[in-house]
């Protein structure tokens, strides 16, 4: 079982830790949830400032609160650029370089555009209603704090033809309906149907089957294009939402396969192995969850296999002391190598848990199909063998 010692980090690599790589630890989901919360209430304070007899009354408050806001957020996007030589990406790049492409991101861009409203009223010194509308972009900057809108995003840039093709549809089916209505009822309802852009309104609203009922058809033909358009109207609907369904469980299989296919590519007993063979093994794994103080495996148990931490957090029971293991970390390799081994330690989850199991019997079938696999396996089996020895000795 392998417990790799933590290297000393630089100031600047710990913020990095804590800004771009959050969510591991304490200090990253707590600097996490007290943006998304200073976003929130900055954009609730902006909306309600637009009322004029709040503004009237709480304006000074209001203002103060933004300024602070603002602050904040200025010094986030000053550290980030500070902490950009950092991200494995611009390794290799100047300092200047990397925070110059830092801040083309596009996530960057958003928090600069965020702050940008306050320099634009202390430029012009008056409090522009206006521009305490335009604050409500720093909505948007929710998206670096909740992945779910990062993957949706994601979704919308990989399926765009698509969603481009169905608005070509959308179009085909607007301009059939506007110019069958023009031709069915145009001379019965001139200010409604009597040109083609004006029945493209009612078009609009049976396409999308909102229905507002301030324009229909009074005729019998014009009632059977009306149906006609509202049955294309759901069919159509469905056509997007498929579309977007499809992709983001597309996107959901492929981040779990990354994430997954970097926890194993980083274990020192796969690390000589190639990407077809690593990405066989993820194929292997399975996920398994417990629950908060649930013993994982216990001293002496027969050792069946290693486990990856997806999610969550595991305590060591060692001679020395307890070890936290946390997400992306991993125990039991020596399992998969050694025939009718023991677990040398008890392990239990310190709270809900989410594991990726390879099982032993799994694995030797794959080494038993794979020379490469049993020979890199065999071989970093006994070096790290002999480096155990050698520790003994000493």
């Amino acid at each position: 079982m392998t417990y790799g010692a933590k290297s000393v980090l630089t100031l600047r690599e710990q913020v990095f830790e804590v800004l771009e790589r959050g969510r591991r630890g304490t200090l990253s989901q707590t600097f996490d949830v007290f943006i998304i919360l200073l976003i929130l209430t900055n954009v609730l304070a902006s909306v309600v400032s637009t009322v004029p007899h709040v503004n009237a009354t709480y304006g000074v408050q209001l203002h103060r609160f933004d300024v602070f806001c603002v602050t904040v957020f200025i010094i986030e996007y000053l550290t980030r650029l500070w902490v950009a030589p950092e991200h494995p990406m611009m390794r290799g790049h100047s300092p200047l370089y990397a925070r110059l492409r830092t801040a083309a991101m596009p996530l960057m861009i958003i928090d600069m555009l965020a702050i940008l409203p306050f320099f634009i009223e202390l430029a012009y010194g008056v409090d522009v209603a206006v521009i305490r509308v335009i604050r409500i972009i720093r909505f948007y900057r929710l998206a670096r704090y909740v992945p779910a809108i990062a993957t949706i995003g994601r979704v919308l840039a990989a399926e765009w033809r698509s969603l481009v093709g169905s608005a070509v549809v959308f179009a085909g089916l607007l301009l059939l309906a506007s110019v069958a209505m023009f031709i069915a009822e145009g001379h019965l309802q001139p200010q409604h149907f009597g040109d083609v852009p004006s029945a493209m309104w009612w078009a609009v609203v049976t396409l999308s089957t909102v229905g507002y009922g301030d324009v229909t058809p009074v005729t019998a033909v014009g009632k059977v294009i009306a149906g006609f358009v509202m049955i294309m109207g759901i069919t159509f609907f469905a056509l997007p939402v498929g579309i977007i369904a499809s992709g983001f469980q597309e996107e959901i299989k492929r981040r779990d396969f990354i994430v997954s296919f970097a926890m194993v590519a980083r274990v020192p007993l796969f690390s000589r192995l190639d990407a077809p063979l690593i990405a066989r093994l993820v194929g292997l794994l399975h996920a398994r969850k417990f629950s908060s103080r649930t013993i994982i495996v216990s001293k002496g148990d027969p050792a069946d296999g290693m486990y990856f931490i997806a999610s969550g957090e595991v305590e060591v029971e060692l001679p020395g002391g307890p070890v936290r293991l946390g997400e992306g970390d991993f125990f039991g390799e020596i399992g998969l190598i050694q025939h009718e081994s023991r677990r040398t330690a008890t392990i239990t989850a310190t709270r809900a848990t989410d594991l990726l199991v390879l099982s032993a019997p799994d694995f030797r079938r794959l080494m038993a199909h794979s020379p490469e696999l049993d020979h890199a396996v065999r071989e970093t089996a006994a070096q790290r063998m002999e480096d155990s020895r050698r520790r003994s000795e000493q």
